[in-house]
């Protein structure tokens, strides 16, 4: 993949839909099922590597939400601030929280999973559950990742680097996971199509 030169790609405020709430809701439920270590950098850092391993597998978000570009690898702002509460209020219908750890508060429901979606979240939890929260880390921000590439793009890698900056609204741009054109809009075509039955359900 290869650095362009700039991209200005600043975080759009939009609600979650019912349906992303209950994905994002039940997916930490499924990965608190298999994980008893699941802190809040590990949740974060595992939603990034789902939204990434099934837009490159399948080039189809797995949430179709935004993950901001900040100091310790990509995160979902409105996720990451529901999670630091004393407990959590956007998803309270499907987690709690136990000291550092999350529980899930319900069974796991598939409903919003797709075929494809369980094999990428069977694949990723089994990759996850092995690592910690800091190996997780470095892997979502090694020097091949896609946050350091638009870290880069964006002029913000050596003020992260150098503790100079803890969050931008930068946003990580999945369309540079395709080399091909050919991929690459047709990813944008179907991330686009499920943005705009998102705004329909709003």
């Amino acid at each position: 993949m290869q650095i362009i030169e700039e991209m200005k790609l600043p975080h759009k405020t939009i609600d979650f839909t019912d349906d992303q709430i209950n994905k994002i809701g039940n997916t930490i439920i499924y990965l608190s099922q298999h994980m008893s270590d699941l802190s809040k950098t590990k949740i974060l850092k595992i939603l990034f590597l789902l939204e990434e391993s099934s837009i490159k597998k399948n080039k189809t978000p797995f949430f179709g939400i935004d993950f901001q570009i900040w100091q310790h690898g990509p995160v979902a702002k409105d996720i990451y601030i529901d999670l630091s509460d004393d407990e959590p209020t956007l998803l309270a219908d499907f987690i709690g929280k136990k000291g550092d750890v999350f529980v899930g508060v319900r069974e796991f429901n598939d409903d919003e999973f797709s075929d494809n979606d369980i094999e990428v979240l069977d694949h990723v939890t089994t990759f996850a559950m092995s690592k910690t929260a800091n190996e997780l880390v470095r892997i979502t921000h090694d020097s091949n990742s896609l946050w350091n590439i638009c870290a880069q793009a964006n002029n913000v890698y050596d003020l992260l680097e150098a503790k100079k900056l803890n969050s931008t609204e930068y946003t990580i741009d999945f369309s540079l996971l395709f080399s091909d054109e050919g991929s690459r809009k047709l990813y944008e075509e179907i991330a686009e199509t499920q943005e705009f039955i998102r705004n329909l359900k709003r």
